[in-house]
């Protein structure tokens, strides 16, 4: 029987060329090495499927990563997102969005939203 608390979930949709990262709130005791497996494991995926739309749902994120963990995002996983040919990616991310998490050397077009209803209106126009 599994007992730790989900991380994350992945979904990919492809017709829409649309893979979606759901953080869950076992990320609390998440290490900044397991928040860099899961960024590459969805960023893989992207390049896998072709997807041309991401969405990542930070509404129950817990995680507290370091400054480098975020460097080493806009050194290894932003390419990896310009290479699948990501054009949108979404981020539902409640509230005020705060600080950035856009990246250096983007190819595509990041947009912050309140709600997942919202973020895939946009995703899919």
């Amino acid at each position: 029987m599994i007992q730790s608390a989900a991380m994350y979930s992945i979904r990919y949709h492809k017709p829409e060329k649309f893979v979606c990262l759901t953080w869950s709130p076992g990320t609390a005791g998440m290490t900044d090495q397991d928040f860099k497996e899961a960024l590459e494991v969805f960023a893989d995926g992207a390049l896998q499927h072709h997807a041309e739309r991401l969405m990542i749902d930070m509404t129950e994120f817990r995680g507290r990563p370091g400054e480098k963990v975020l460097t080493w995002r806009d050194e290894v996983i932003v390419p990896k997102y310009n290479r699948a040919g990501v054009k949108k990616i979404a981020w539902v991310w409640p509230g005020e969005a705060g600080a950035t998490a856009t990246g250096e050397g983007t190819q595509y077009t990041n947009r912050y939203f309140p709600s997942e209803r919202e973020a895939l209106e946009w995703i899919t126009e």
